[in-house]
């Protein structure tokens, strides 16, 4: 997609330590990100980078949410929105914070209200406020493909005709699906659908002056060289995402075995990751945690030697069945002593079934107990039920 002029956001965090923001989005790329402004801008900072500006609005965005604490942090704000009126920029605020909204009629000029469904419901309490103001809402796509968004379409236009303003959906930053637009229309103006390629090419005032490019994962750029290398075997959540995105749409670290340490390599020139070893030098397999620069989600790396040890630890190891199940090279792998149909049953119907008999734990490091004591409660967590 070609973006003749690209947006220019503001991203902002009003505190000087922590997260400005009361919500915790399972797509918030920002929590974590080391390029996250502690603070305010400085005027001359705003200033210069708004002046590159080809189109008449400046976004102040998240980062953090820019109403949050409001009465604490307003003069922070309004010292901002001054800056860019003065320099001949209208204003767009996105927020969650729908109960301040009116607060800033004939200051702010738009505004973009990030749904959920706590939101939703404030936003129905205080939209009788808004009556003249540009308000339109937005909400996030799951991460999930085309055909499964298409179902979707008739709760997003009864969205629409109930809350009377202009819906945008927008594409998940961490979806590995491509998207399919045309088959997405509703024909008409009032729904619209704003493609991830529009933030990555946006230009961004963070800790830097940078292009969404430089501080986001396409995380749909990763998956695709993960999900490709012959040296790379994909397990957890990231594989039952795979398995049923809808059912599974979230996962938190992306769990890799490599048996090239050219992986390494390739994540840190072409990703922008950075990796800690995190187990003893001369242990057998070594364990790496990977953070990128930009941000996203963060990588669970075990160094290998071979194929045939990525496929015992994978699909021979796990405590409970669902787990047993990989992917590499396009391709699933499974315990074929469990079976795929039976796996991606108890993938499907969240049913988490202890595998009976010993376990040949050779290419464990010490305290597995206590690991899958953890992976258990993240089961319960995530709606699993278990039987052991």
């Amino acid at each position: 997609m070609k973006i003749a002029q690209p947006n220019f956001s503001i991203v902002v965090n009003w505190k000087t330590r922590g997260f400005g923001c009361a919500k915790v989005c399972s797509y918030c790329n920002w929590r974590d990100s080391p390029l996250l402004p502690h603070g305010g801008q400085s005027a001359e900072a705003v200033s210069e980078f708004i002046r590159q500006c080809k189109k008449p609005f400046i976004t102040i965005s998240g980062g953090a949410d820019p109403l949050y604490k409001f009465d604490e942090y307003v003069d922070q704000l309004l010292a901002m929105i001054r800056t860019i009126k003065a320099e001949g920029f209208k204003v767009r605020i996105i927020t969650r914070e729908v109960q301040h909204v009116s607060k800033l009629r004939g200051i702010a000029d738009h505004f973009s209200l990030s749904l959920d469904a706590e939101t939703l419901e404030e936003a129905r309490a205080f939209q009788q406020e808004w009556t003249g103001m540009d308000v339109e809402y937005s909400l996030v796509l799951p991460p999930i493909p085309t055909a499964d968004i298409i179902m979707l379409k008739p709760q997003y236009a009864t969205l629409h005709g109930d809350l009377g303003r202009r819906l945008v959906l927008r594409e998940n930053l961490n979806s590995i699906y491509p998207l399919d637009f045309a088959k997405l229309s509703f024909d008409h103006s009032g729904i619209v659908y704003v493609p991830k390629a529009l933030c990555l090419g946006s230009r961004y005032l963070a800790t830097i002056d940078c292009v969404g490019h430089d501080i986001v994962q396409d995380n749909e750029g990763l998956a695709n060289y993960l999900m490709n290398d012959p040296a790379i075997y994909l397990f957890g959540g990231f594989v039952k995402h795979l398995v049923n995105p809808v059912v599974h749409m979230d996962y938190d670290d992306i769990d890799v075995v490599v048996t090239n340490p050219d992986v390494i390599k390739n994540l840190e020139t072409n990703f922008s990751f950075t990796f800690k070893a995190v187990s003893p030098v001369n242990s057998y397999p070594r364990y790496f945690q990977g953070t990128s620069s930009r941000a996203g989600k963060s990588i669970q790396l075990i160094l290998m030697c071979s194929a045939a040890d990525a496929f015992q630890f994978i699909c021979k190891t796990p405590q409970y069945e669902i787990d047993r199940i990989g992917y590499s090279n396009s391709r699933f792998i499974v315990d074929g002593a469990v079976g795929e149909d039976v796996i991606r049953c108890a993938i499907d119907s969240k049913n988490a079934s202890a595998v009976k008999g010993p376990r040949d734990l050779t290419l464990c490091h010490g305290g597995r107990e206590e690991t899958e004591r953890v992976h258990r409660v993240k089961l319960l967590k995530r709606g699993f039920s278990i039987t052991e």
